[in-house]
């Protein structure tokens, strides 16, 4: 009897060590922070990161738009985009800036020639239309560098429709693109890019052109301010759609898709929040049907997860709150970007926020059971208390076949790293 009190206790104490170390693992981070920053231009408000030489290795690139004044300066705005090269054991060399339009305020990494390496493309907010760099596509000459071709939006083609001064002059100027996708919508085998036009309210399509790589522009009506666009096929016709944040109207806007560069407005949905920022199109809970994650940058300080039934239907939809207090009077965190990855490998979807007020990076862990219909998540705070995180991206900078993140921080001017564990 006495044996198999002792066997008992012994199993007792064994289930409540592997209960200990099982909790104590699913809250260990996900991440540990690289301690040497690099060094960018002013106000860096996107980045994104691949490998660009052929290496291996990703290079760093972001969209520095510094600081916006008067138009009708010289100068309104900063007009490059920062570099930085690797050079393996997460050191980086900055190269030349590349020189785009006034404000670049988005980029993307997408292989629009013929060549073999990735190009970069940005769209400007703050571009004057005498200047014609709203958009600026850099093409990747492997050891020759880069080779910058402009694009323009006919000045007649936008019409301001908000942020006027008293006067009832724009405060901003023409065009004012905030984001941009890169696909090949029209099935011609080249890469087209579908751009917002918040201060217009107009999606701008630039189709993919053989010898001069983009094609005129084609404007589509989307009132309400579009501030940022995911491609995806929401409806399963094969052909892709698009889903537009209407910043302004506080809206969620669904473009079906004709595979012949065509798309008309289908529906729009409530975003549950004001000021809808960042979109992501993924499969969240494993049901093979596209979902939509949704960031707030306002008081509402949250993201909403967008459960796809199919179609443009979202009959189910989870607020994730990042604000702790739950103080929807106040700007707690004010998310300014919103990345999706399995961040640790266990085949569950994560997310990441970068929260400019509060000076951090949220990391959000999915501890959700396989078949559960809502997801549920761990929460992880990453601060930067001398600097305002702005934007994310994801990619395996130290060659360990796990994801990190690099945030872009306001104040240095800098790009930090979130090494994956």
């Amino acid at each position: 009897m006495r044996f198999r009190t002792h066997i008992s206790r012994d199993r007792v104490l064994i289930a409540v060590l592997l209960f200990v170390a099982a909790s104590f693992q699913s809250r260990a981070e996900l991440f540990t922070k690289y301690g040497k920053w690099f060094n960018v231009g002013p106000n860096p408000c996107s980045i994104a990161a691949a490998d660009l030489n052929g290496d291996g290795l990703p290079e760093i690139v972001t969209a520095d738009r510094g600081s916006m004044t008067n138009p009708r300066e010289e100068r309104p705005a900063n007009d490059e985009l920062s570099y930085l090269e690797s050079q393996g054991n997460l050191e980086y060399l900055p190269k030349p800036p590349l020189k785009a339009g006034f404000a670049p305020y988005a980029v993307v990494l997408a292989n629009i020639d013929a060549l073999k390496a990735l190009d970069i493309v940005t769209v400007c907010f703050h571009e004057p239309p005498s200047r014609r760099r709203h958009l600026t596509l850099f093409r990747n000459l492997g050891e020759e560098g880069f080779e910058a071709l402009n694009y323009a939006v006919p000045e007649t083609d936008l019409q301001y429709h908000r942020i006027l001064d008293n006067d009832g002059v724009p405060i901003y100027t023409v065009p004012g693109l905030t984001s941009l996708t890169v696909r090949d919508f029209n099935r011609d085998g080249y890469r087209d890019v579908v751009a917002t036009g918040w201060s217009s309210d107009v999606l701008v399509y630039f189709p993919g052109d053989k010898t001069s790589y983009f094609g005129a522009p084609v404007m589509f009506p989307c009132e309400g301010g579009p501030r940022d666009v995911q491609a995806a096929d929401f409806d399963g016709d094969g052909e892709l759609d698009l889903a537009v944040a209407l910043y302004s109207s506080g809206d969620l806007a669904f473009f079906r898709g004709d595979g012949k560069g065509g798309f008309a407005e289908a529906t729009r949905i409530p975003s549950r929040g004001p000021l809808p920022l960042r979109l992501v199109a993924r499969d969240m809970n494993g049901d093979d049907k596209t979902d939509l994650v949704v960031a707030h940058c306002f008081t509402s300080d949250s993201v909403v997860v967008f459960y796809g039934d199919g179609g443009f239907s979202f009959s189910v939809t989870q607020e994730v709150e990042v604000g702790k207090e739950n103080n929807r009077a106040v700007v707690e965190h004010e998310i300014r970007d919103l990345v999706v990855e399995d961040f640790n490998g266990d085949n569950k979807v994560d997310m990441a926020v970068a929260c400019r007020a509060s000076r951090q990076v949220v990391v959000f862990s999915n501890q959700s059971a396989p078949s559960a219909s809502r997801l549920s998540f761990g929460r992880e705070e990453y601060p930067y208390k001398d600097a305002q995180p702005y934007a994310l991206c994801s990619a395996d900078f130290n060659a360990d076949e796990k994801p990190d993140l690099a945030v872009t921080l306001w104040g240095p001017n800098a790009v930090a790293l979130l090494l994956g564990k």
